[in-house]
């Protein structure tokens, strides 16, 4: 719920571990995009020279057409069977590591307060507190139902849009940083979309 007064707006939140596992979605996919993309194109055309070198040893060892043939599919489909593996396997990691965070994280699903003013955000919780003014804020986005406040490249204050309360107290929060934002000359990223998203 979000409480509005001139010169600043507050929000309590709570992350639920689906807010969790979509934060950390998140911020994986802008921290690997390119090299992610580069891996799995290496790893689906490297399937081609694999397979030409076992039908090249294929056909040194045995002038059997058929065998040659089935040299090169089978090490075709043993390579991308490999590299499907892997991917399912560092999805499977990537799950565990996030729950095994949240796990040791024994105050990760309290209930937090964040203040937006002139100076920057406070975000408070029962035994901490985090602060930043406007002009260490990279960027804000609203991605996956979250509003990311990112203080960093990897690093974001992620607030779901539901604990706004309304789509009109959300926008007038967007509004809000937005403003404060560009008083420091550091426009909202152009990936913002509307909290139904």
């Amino acid at each position: 719920m979000s409480e509005s007064g001139r010169d600043q707006i507050a929000v309590t939140f709570n992350m639920t571990a689906d807010d969790y596992a979509r934060y950390f979605a998140i911020v994986r996919r802008r921290d690997g995009r390119r090299a992610n993309f580069t891996a799995y194109i290496l790893a689906l055309f490297g399937a081609i020279p694999v397979a030409l070198a076992f039908r090249y040893l294929a056909l040194h060892w045995s002038y059997d057409s058929v065998a040659v043939d089935l040299a090169g599919r089978c090490s075709v489909f043993a390579f991308l069977f490999g590299a499907f593996t892997m991917v399912a396997a560092g999805s499977i990691l990537s799950r565990m590591s996030v729950s095994r965070y949240l796990s040791g994280a024994q105050r990760a699903f309290e209930s937090r307060k964040a203040v937006f003013d002139a100076k920057g955000l406070a975000v408070t919780g029962r035994i901490s507190e985090a602060s930043w003014q406007w002009a260490a804020v990279a960027r804000v986005t609203v991605e996956r139902g979250l509003l990311l406040i990112w203080v960093g490249q990897r690093e974001a204050v992620a607030i779901p849009c539901r604990c706004f309360g309304s789509d009109d107290a959300f926008a007038k929060a967007q509004a809000f940083i937005r403003a404060s934002l560009s008083d420091t000359a550091r426009p909202m990223d152009s990936g913002a979309v509307a909290a139904g998203e």
